[in-house]
């Protein structure tokens, strides 16, 4: 049997046989393809314009087309049957080549935009008037909020007491500079240290702000003064002395301090200092003591020895100080500090006490709108 196949010769085939089975298998396939639903398109429209960048072409398609190129290329010799006319083959189609699978032309691409234009457009005037309401619209918000907030007041006033502490601490001299100015101006009758000191560190204190300063006056009572009267008289000359000479300018407030002493119980002698407030524009006269400091008795004595009969203001006190009677006796004392040794109380402090209560009363008889 295997020697009866072997001599079996292969069948050949015609040219003619070849085309027609050829054009067989052309047709059977082209019955196998389903009709298109599309609507037909006419053949004057224009080629449509080439797929984006980001679209790629599918495996099936490309291995189809790569397929059918190959064919037709393989049968150069052969004529193409033409193939019969269907209604819906009438759409125009793409042409494509071996070379060009796969590759399709880029999207156009975005406008570019430079740093200088964007600056420009983000700087133009409707940006900056949009950025100038804003920021103003926030910045009021915040800083209502903040002026109506009393817990965020305390503590903003409370770090600024802190810090101004701090400053004046380390350097006391900046104190006349951070509190001084506003609508509080205080003339002193005196140029002494002991007494200017004290009253502008009460006012401002009690004002917030006040600029007080000294001048140097005179009086006509005795050299050291005996009894509220003679304490009183003194201080109210010093006044009229700083108005008599120009020294000051009219309504301009002034005080006077005055010290004195005082039998207040028998054989019992005190240093009090008189505080006179004259404000002429408001028309305000105030006046207040100083807490007593006692004096040993035999300080007192001493002075009064040393007081001549024929002296002509023995009416109103004595012509030696207690300050130099003790200075005297006691020459490591001194006759400027002496109230701190004898009472542990410095005139200094005693006269800022003075002027802090005498500050709150010409406050309370200032007009509402000048205090504020």
């Amino acid at each position: 049997m295997m020697e009866e196949a072997n001599d079996e010769q292969p069948e050949m085939v015609s040219l003619e046989e070849a085309v027609q089975a050829e054009k067989e298998a052309i047709q059977v396939i082209a019955s196998s393809i389903p009709p298109a639903t599309s609507p037909q398109v006419s053949k004057s429209l224009a080629a449509p314009a080439p797929l984006p960048a980001f679209l790629s072409l599918g495996s099936g398609d490309s291995s189809t087309t790569a397929t059918s190129t190959t064919v037709a290329s393989s049968k150069p010799s052969l004529p193409q049957p033409s193939l019969p006319s269907t209604p819906h083959s009438t759409a125009p189609s793409i042409p494509q080549s071996s070379s060009a699978v796969g590759q399709l032309p880029k999207a156009p691409e975005s406008p570019q935009i430079s740093h200088d234009q964007k600056l420009k457009s983000s700087s133009g005037p409707d940006a900056q008037s949009l950025l100038v309401s804003t920021t103003a619209s926030v910045g009021q918000s915040l800083f209502g909020w903040i002026s109506n907030n009393s817990l965020v007041n305390r503590v903003v006033e409370k770090t600024k007491s802190s810090m101004e502490s701090v400053i004046t601490t380390l350097d006391p001299g900046m104190k006349e500079l951070i509190y001084s100015g506003g609508d509080i101006s205080i003339i002193v009758a005196s140029s002494k240290d002991n007494k200017v000191i004290p009253v502008r560190e009460a006012f401002q204190k009690v004002f917030g702000k006040a600029t007080v300063t000294g001048k140097e006056s005179q009086t006509n009572t005795a050299a050291q003064p005996v009894g509220f009267t003679a304490g009183s008289k003194g201080a109210e000359e010093r006044i009229s002395y700083l108005l008599r000479s120009g020294a000051v300018l009219d309504g301009q407030t002034i005080i006077a301090v005055e010290g004195f002493i005082v039998e207040l119980l028998p054989d019992r002698w005190f240093e009090l200092s008189c505080l006179v407030l004259k404000d002429t524009s408001h028309g305000i006269d105030l006046q207040t003591f100083s807490q007593p400091t006692p004096i040993p008795t035999e300080y007192v004595l001493t002075a009064q020895d040393k007081t001549s009969t024929d002296y002509p203001l023995r009416w109103a006190g004595l012509s030696v100080t207690i300050g130099e009677v003790i200075e005297t006796a006691q020459p490591h004392i001194g006759h400027a500090d002496w109230q701190m040794v004898l009472s542990g109380v410095s005139r200094s402090q005693s006269l800022f006490l003075a002027a802090q209560s005498l500050a709150y009363m010409y406050k309370q008889q200032l007009p509402t709108s000048f205090v504020s």
